[in-house]
């Protein structure tokens, strides 16, 4: 399955009660609707690091909100499993499923 890049983890912080999010964004996605966005992202997104490792990650939630520049900001829930301290900014965020890439490529 070929992998899409969402964004770069700009801000990795922890909600005691739902755990770690990872937070980026993607001049690209912009022009989509949030409910758009949601579904490109799917159940899994991809984490790649710097030295070449991939880590595979179940989305708790995924929240789209708008900047005063009317950008889009993207936050992922990665739940309690995974500490913020495993996450550093500068990490690329994928998606994982081929359909909503071919959908996505549709809407550019």
């Amino acid at each position: 399955m070929e992998a899409k890049m969402l964004f770069d983890v700009g801000l990795v912080f922890e909600i005691p009660e739902f755990g770690a999010v990872v937070m980026g964004a993607n001049a690209e996605l912009d022009g989509l609707l949030p409910s758009t966005i949601k579904e490109i992202i799917g159940a899994q997104i991809i984490i790649k690091k710097t030295d070449g490792e991939e880590q595979i990650f179940e989305g708790d939630s995924t929240q789209i909100n708008h900047s005063i520049a009317d950008k889009k900001n993207i936050g992922i829930c990665l739940g309690k499993e995974i500490s913020p301290d495993e996450i550093s900014a500068g990490l690329i965020v994928y998606c994982y499923s081929s359909r909503q890439i071919d959908q996505w490529c549709r809407l550019e």
